[in-house]
């Protein structure tokens, strides 16, 4: 099974062949437009206070069901069932300290989400996916929203992120980034994550190269293989 996160950076219509090309079977996408027209065989579910900009969870012949505790609140966090696959995936594009711009009740903590649902994510095998926009090189002392926490967190709940897991690589000394700010290439930071249950097989994590991404977004995909 192939799970894909890619921040798309708006306009996915224009660049919806090219996910398609890497085959996921699930992916989850930031910046995406609400009226994305999909092809046969696919499900689409959507959340965003800007219809041109918003997550969006794609599946192929996969039949996939929005929680029903569920906030629109959460800004932006959808828990997402896949029945077949007796999966449960925390789809993620976290707004941090800028979720308040939407009113004081939003939520953009992964943290908090993640402690909302802990019960949820724990109770059957699950994923954690998507654009957390956080790295640990980021902390601070006493941080409201350090990356060190989330992981935690999420370690506590059974879930490591995949990348790590397989490459052995510590946070914040990633070989491979999966942002560019500014399209800049000197300027990569990895803020991509594929959280996964302990128990969950990987097969393969791929980060392709920036340079075939750039015309399309300033992240790439993290595109994460699993055995299920």
């Amino acid at each position: 099974m192939r799970v894909i996160t890619w921040n798309c950076n708006l306009s996915l219509a224009k660049k919806l062949d090219s996910l398609l090309e890497l085959d996921p079977d699930v992916a989850v996408i930031q910046e995406c437009e609400q009226d994305l027209k999909v092809p046969e065989g696919y499900s689409y579910i959507w959340y965003g206070n800007n219809l041109r900009k918003g997550l969006g969870v794609l599946a192929k012949n996969l039949k996939i069901v929005l929680e029903p505790s569920w906030q629109k609140e959460w800004t932006y966090f959808l828990p997402i069932s896949i029945p077949e696959k007796n999966l449960r995936l925390v789809a993620t594009w976290a707004y941090n300290h800028r979720a308040v711009r939407f009113g004081t009740e939003y939520v953009g903590s992964s943290l908090e989400i993640i402690n909302a649902l802990s019960d949820w994510i724990s109770g059957s095998r699950s994923l954690v996916v998507g654009d957390f926009n956080n790295s640990i090189v980021w902390d601070k002392v006493n941080g409201k929203f350090n990356f060190a926490d989330i992981n935690s967190a999420l370690n506590s709940l059974g879930l490591q992120s995949a990348y790590h897991r397989l490459t052995k690589y510590s946070y914040g000394a990633e070989l491979n980034s999966t942002f560019y700010h500014t399209k800049n290439p000197d300027k990569g930071y990895h803020i991509d994550y594929c959280f996964i249950q302990d128990s969950l097989e990987i097969k393969s994590v791929e980060i392709p190269e920036y340079e075939n991404w750039r015309s399309k977004s300033d992240h790439v995909p993290v595109i994460l293989d699993l055995i299920v």
